[in-house]
């Protein structure tokens, strides 16, 4: 396969396929909030969520754990989740390309942001080029990136341990994780090497990632009236001290930023700088739907339609929480007890701060996949490791 066509394959099934699957869950969203933001995280959030459910079986009940089997349903599916995701929202026509400055504030202003906003492109470019052309190896390489190496060449997932090439049983405390195994899916369908796509493209995917992560988060907190006529400027210089917290973050191998920028490849880094930004830009959602006063109600309550919506804006919610909990079982086993950890606990404080206690309560059901998947853990760990 020649670098254009793999060059294709890349943008098509690792940037393409994802964002088109975020129609699907942003179908349940009004026209005006289906922004791009919003439909590239939805998409990944999806595509991750989708990719673990099913591998997990396949993982399980196939001998050896079937990666072509994965690669053929996975393919199928995310084509399948594209095209009903497209019809539901209506085409193109049904997605909103709102800028990023305010139309209410003045013309220097916005000039303002977006020279703002041009600074920022540099930095995240700077920050993509340094990544790309200084790799990074360390320890961990002998075994998640060994394991997407072995998964794409045997065609089986966790069976072969990676620092002998000898097969094994399977091994509950990484197998759970099958972020490698996406990788190895990427490479495969792209006709490239894992280690190439583990070290040189993962960081030109995660990186922008996790900076939309934060985005989407910051945007909310900048709808507070305290924030009025300064949005334009607020928003890109919040961003632009993301990136210098990023490019500076090194002080130690652990900092998120280290892992980030070095570590790209990692579910710890998918876990930390891409997920709990994303929880916490839902539960700012949550407070927003959940603490103002539906449109109408002075009136003697809103119209039947906006509480529809209002309803289905709300269960967007709830399912994205849901995908996130999933996401985090593909990066870590213990990455998806920490996201329920904070899941339950942005719900109790906002639940205290609209004083609705159904904010707690969709927080705890959208924890439900999180649930099963500590007790698959539990349950793998007793069952295989009793055999001896």
């Amino acid at each position: 396969m020649n670098a254009l066509a793999k060059l294709a394959a890349l943008i098509v099934w690792m940037a393409l396929a994802p964002a088109l699957a975020g129609l699907l869950p942003c179908s349940l969203l009004p026209r005006q909030k289906r922004t791009p933001g919003v439909l590239i995280l939805a998409g990944y959030f999806m595509t991750f969520a989708v990719f673990e459910m099913i591998a997990l079986p396949i993982l399980l009940f196939t001998y050896g754990g079937d990666f072509s089997l994965l690669t053929r349903v996975f393919s199928v599916v995310s084509v399948f989740m594209a095209v009903l995701g497209f019809v539901l929202c209506g085409g193109a026509k049904g997605l909103s390309f709102a800028g990023l400055t305010e139309e209410s504030e003045g013309q220097g202003a916005r000039i303002a942001g977006f020279i703002l906003w041009a600074v920022f492109g540099v930095f995240l470019l700077f920050e993509l080029y340094m990544a790309f052309t200084n790799l990074s190896f360390d320890g961990d390489d002998a075994y998640y990136a060994a394991s997407s190496v072995i998964t794409n060449q045997k065609g089986t997932m966790y069976r072969v341990l990676p620092y002998t090439g000898g097969s094994t049983k399977l091994d509950v405390r990484h197998a759970l994780a099958l972020f490698p195994m996406w990788i190895s899916y990427i490479a495969g369908i792209a006709g490239m090497h894992p280690t190439a796509v583990t070290h040189s493209v993962m960081p030109l995917l995660m990186i922008p990632l996790a900076d939309l992560s934060v985005a989407c988060a910051v945007k909310h907190i900048l709808r507070r009236e305290v924030f009025d006529g300064k949005r334009s400027a607020a928003f890109p210089l919040f961003m632009i001290l993301t990136a210098l917290l990023q490019i500076f973050g090194n002080v130690s191998i652990y900092t998120p930023e280290t892992f980030l920028m070095m570590r790209s490849w990692q579910g710890k880094s998918l876990f930390v700088n891409f997920i709990i930004p994303a929880v916490f830009w839902m539960f700012l959602w949550a407070a927003e739907l959940y603490g103002e006063r539906p449109a109408g109600r002075q009136d003697g309550g809103a119209a039947p339609e906006e509480r529809a919506a209002l309803r289905r804006e709300k269960r967007f919610i709830w399912i994205m929480l849901a995908l996130m909990v999933v996401t985090g079982g593909l990066s870590s086993s213990m990455a998806v007890v920490m996201t329920m950890g904070l899941i339950w606990l942005c719900g109790f404080f906002i639940s205290l701060a609209v004083r609705k206690a159904a904010v707690f309560r969709g927080a705890v059901l959208s924890c439900i996949p999180g649930y099963l998947y500590v007790l698959l853990f539990l349950y793998l760990l007793k069952t295989l490791y009793s055999r001896g």
